[in-house]
């Protein structure tokens, strides 16, 4: 079974960062799951001082 991958990576805002456009991000890996892709991992990305910089998921489909 092959796979193809993709990462996709959105950038925190606010005052002190760690917040994400929840919104935006469930409306694209939505669109993106009814294309086939599963997310296989999410991270954080920290800046100085423990801030949160980007959150990158990894996903996956069938070939």
């Amino acid at each position: 079974m092959a796979y193809s991958y993709r990462i996709e990576m959105y950038k925190t805002n606010g005052l002190f960062s760690g917040k994400i456009e929840k919104n935006e991000v469930e409306a694209k890996l939505n669109e993106l799951s009814k294309d086939g892709w599963e997310i296989v991992t999410s991270c954080v990305t920290n800046r100085f001082f423990g801030e949160s910089h980007q959150v990158i998921y990894t996903l996956k489909k069938e070939n």
